[in-house]
């Protein structure tokens, strides 16, 4: 009769021996620094493990007042103490990066609606949400967000966007919760975790108009926290009741219990990714330690089922769930053929803006459309008209920036749902850039064509009000794409280039190349992350699609219609391939990458 038994986390079936051997598990969790100021149940925002904000909470009852309003910012070594919030409170939403995150809601006492947003130096008071209330959770930055349940009176459904100026009551979620997680890029993505009052399996998705329950997580609980830069990939950690431990693992479709945390948790607080994350503090009491947490390399996909031990072939097995090769449909067309613009969004939700459609000097497009994941449709034109210009950020809160029109340009705009505003310009006009940003308040500019150089190595990052030069590209390069974060990027392809540099917030390290290195004007996965990306097109006539899984490039299938200049929109497992030439193209491609279950070996006794 066989048995199980624990190995890292993993529910291990013996079939005929006990046989002691390890298996892979989906990641580990190590002692972090601890922070400065003792306490629990405050907010936390970061898209990495190095880069962390913990904000807000409740201290020790040694202390008075116990509310507290004080930040602190992680460099991957120490946390400092920075700018206070302006409310004092515990048990409020918050999320977004070092550079760009918001705080709503929380006890302050009582219920609060009072939020802020913060710019990388300081919190700004801004408008309050709809409905006051306590342990609720969101998603999102400082102009993009969503907030989700809590405790008003009662538990509560209501959820909250944030457009960068106002709260806007949207559709409640199917079943009222306090103390849950939330992951997503913002308002028109996001999953909701758990929550009480009775700790609950229960996960729902938000698709920007309406909640679906999906897959459950594996252990009931609540006051757990969640990690996640889209809802594709997420991690759950701690929560009561139980040990506070359990993590678990999401990849589009279920969940998979992964390595414990060292220190049970609950009212913890945490962020990140999937593959980098951070809990802080929390427990049965005000804390200060914290873990972090890095996802395993030896699987491209960390997704793991069940290890079990054969005995016949001395070999460990998994079943896992991996994600399929992977296919392009076509999808709406646009209203106005071209190549070059900018983009943002996700695939139901997407934009692109300028480019040009024949390829000389005039005209040069500041034509706007967003589509609708089915149909394109024009708004306001950018101010300026542009080819080869960047983007970053999601259809609602857009960034365009650099671009030809037929000269150079610095220039800055930001969408807020209604109209473009021009903003500080980048420090070297230039077009032809790498975009990478997944929010309009944290972006990458990275090389292209500059004045001085027809393939410069420049980086600019933008911090939501300014660019700052960082740290250059090994290669310079033009007509290349990108994916991630100010503090994790990847950029890829040029021309006649497969070349491919890895971002750690501070320098940029060559890693390996594409499979194919036809890539001028490359398409990219732009919400994708930089353990996660997705290429496609580039001329000349280049059909092949690859995807990145954080040290290699898999080919997956071809786009249908070859293009260059293309514009990318979306995740890896969701994408648009939009425009391009030659000829100049209205059509649009839609990429779905569904996953499969896979028996693999993965060792030997």
């Amino acid at each position: 009769m066989s048995k199980y038994k624990e190995i890292k986390g993993f529910k291990v079936q013996t079939l005929a021996s006990d046989t002691a051997a390890s298996a892979a598990s989906g990641g580990t969790w190590a002692s972090g620094a601890s922070i400065n100021s003792a306490r629990n149940q405050g907010g936390a925002a970061g898209t990495v493990n190095t880069a962390a904000l913990f904000f807000g909470g409740i201290e020790p009852p040694s202390v008075s007042p116990r509310y507290t309003a004080k930040t602190e910012k992680y460099d991957g070594s120490s946390w400092t103490e920075v700018n206070d919030m302006n409310t004092a409170r515990q048990g409020l939403a918050g999320d977004g990066s070092q550079t760009s995150a918001f705080a709503a809601g929380g006890d302050t006492p009582p219920n609060s609606g009072e939020a802020e947003t913060w710019n990388g130096t300081s919190w700004t008071t801004v408008a309050e949400i709809n409905t006051a209330r306590r342990f609720t959770a969101g998603n999102g930055n400082n102009t993009n967000a969503l907030i989700a349940g809590g405790y008003s009176s009662t538990y509560v459904t209501n959820v909250e966007t944030w457009n960068g100026s106002a709260w806007s009551e949207t559709t409640d979620l199917n079943t009222a919760r306090g103390y849950n997680g939330m992951v997503g890029p913002g308002a028109t993505d996001s999953l909701c975790i758990t929550g009480e009052p009775t700790p609950r399996n229960l996960v729902e998705k938000w698709n920007g108009s309406s909640w679906t329950e999906v897959a459950e997580i594996n252990t009931a609980r609540a006051q757990g926290a969640a990690a996640g830069q889209d809802t594709s990939s997420a991690l759950y950690f701690g929560g009561e009741p139980g040990a506070g431990t359990q993590t678990e693992l999401w990849n589009g479709s279920s969940w998979t219990e992964v390595a414990d945390l060292a220190t049970g948790r609950t009212a913890v607080s945490g962020a990140g990714s999937s593959s980098s994350a951070f809990a802080t503090a929390g427990g049965s009491s005000p804390g200060t330690a914290t873990e972090e947490w890095t996802a395993s390399s030896i699987f491209t996909q960390q997704n793991l089922g069940q290890v079990y031990y054969n005995s016949t072939s001395n070999a460990f097995k998994v079943t896992r769930t991996v994600a399929g090769t992977g296919s392009w449909a076509s999808g709406g067309s646009l209203n106005t053929k071209r190549m070059g613009a900018g983009g943002a969004g996700t695939q139901t939700a997407g934009a692109i803006f300028g480019g040009d459609n024949d390829g000389v000097a005039s005209p040069r497009y500041g034509l706007h459309e967003q589509y609708n994941g089915s149909a394109w449709t024009e708004l306001a034109d950018l101010n300026q008209g542009k080819s080869y210009t960047g983007g970053a950020g999601i259809s609602t809160s857009a960034l365009n920036f650099s671009g030809y029109a037929p000269q150079r340009w610095a220039l800055t705009e930001l969408w807020n749902g209604s109209s473009w505003t021009e903003l500080n310009d980048m420090n070297t006009a230039r077009f032809g850039v790498a975009s990478v940003g997944q929010v309009s308040t944290a972006a990458l500019a990275a090389g292209g064509s500059s004045a001085s150089t027809a393939t410069a190595t420049i980086v600019e990052s933008w911090n939501g009000s300014s660019w700052t030069e960082v740290g250059d590209i090994n290669s310079g390069r033009a007509y290349f794409a990108g994916s991630g974060t100010p503090s994790a990027g990847l950029v890829f392809g040029g021309p006649s280039s497969a070349l491919t540099e890895l971002w750690n917030g501070s320098s940029w390290t060559e890693v390996n190349d594409m499979n194919s290195n036809a890539r001028y004007g490359v398409g990219g996965s732009r919400q994708g992350t930089s353990t996660a990306a997705l290429g496609f097109g580039g001329n000349p006539g280049n059909v092949n699609t690859e995807i990145w899984n954080g040290s290699s490039w898999t080919e997956l299938n071809n786009l249908a219609t070859a293009r260059g200049n293309i514009t990318g929109i979306g995740t890896t497992s969701l994408a648009l391939a939009v425009g391009g030439e030659p000829p100049y193209l209205t059509a649009t491609e839609e990429w779905t990458q569904p996953s499969s279950v896979l028996n693999q070996t993965i060792g030997t006794s």
